[in-house]
């Protein structure tokens, strides 16, 4: 059986592989989500007003 490093060692290898960014991913989510959101309300509204 292969034992998992534990302590400064592991710590050092975790520093190495870094994450991406999602900054962008985030704020194209928002934007899609504010544009479905305001579509909706859109649609609504118009629906409301016809009835």
């Amino acid at each position: 059986m292969k034992k998992e490093q534990t302590g400064p060692a592991a710590e050092q290898g975790n520093r190495e592989h870094r994450e991406p960014s999602l900054r962008g991913t985030f704020t194209a989510v928002m934007l899609l989500s504010l544009f479905l959101i305001v579509t909706w309300a859109g649609v609504f509204m118009l629906f409301m007003n016809r009835n």
